[in-house]
């Protein structure tokens, strides 16, 4: 499940805490472990719990229980905030997909 760049990340950038909270809006309806979000958004260990915090802080992120010794973590869907960047992000890629359908007619038209 490796990702590619979304057009959440192109426009906001390729920083840890862009594909951090970009994984979050894409995979909403499960929790994770810090280590299940490094490998996916190929993210240091220690810039992902820096990243988690943060998140956690603006609720955007909480916590869900622990496997074994690892705290698990998921999108906070009660979150106004959360759901503004949830707009934004469909708001992106709407235009991202419309951009490359226009594109598409000049090329076939």
């Amino acid at each position: 499940m490796i990702m590619e760049k979304s057009s959440f990340v192109l426009v906001f950038g390729n920083s840890p805490f862009v594909r951090v909270l970009d994984f979050f809006l894409n995979f909403d309806n499960f929790d994770y472990s810090i280590a299940q979000i490094a490998k996916e958004t190929e993210t240091k260990w220690e810039s992902v719990v820096k990243c988690v915090e943060v998140l956690m802080k603006k609720k955007i992120v909480k916590k869900t229980r622990k496997v074994g010794k690892a705290q698990l973590y998921m999108v906070n869907k009660e979150s106004p905030l959360t759901g503004l960047l949830e707009d934004i992000d469909m708001k992106i890629s709407d235009f991202f997909v419309k951009k490359e359908l226009g594109r598409q007619k000049v090329v076939v038209g």
